[in-house]
């Protein structure tokens, strides 16, 4: 049997970028907004997308991010996001 070690405070810069990129999605939301666009989340997602492309997270050196994953992140936040806001 593996033993495998799992820290909680290794997914802290994980999930304060998290919080980072959900900002950015309900700022986004609150601009397009006030600009009298209509949004869904699946826009909020695809924002959050292109503004995650180049993060490559990692914990203990290994990348948790893969494509797949991250657009599942995105929807996520974007879905957060929106609720949020409305």
């Amino acid at each position: 049997m593996i033993k495998m070690k799992f820290s909680k405070a290794q997914l802290l810069p994980l999930v304060m970028k998290l919080g980072d990129y959900l900002k950015k999605g309900f700022d986004h939301y609150v601009q397009l907004k006030e600009a009298d666009v209509e949004l869904d989340p699946d826009l909020l997602a695809a924002f959050l997308t292109m503004q995650m492309d180049s993060w490559n997270p990692r914990i203990a050196g290994k990348a948790v991010m893969d494509s797949d994953t991250k657009q599942a992140c995105a929807r996520f936040l974007g879905g957060v996001a929106f609720n949020l806001a409305k």
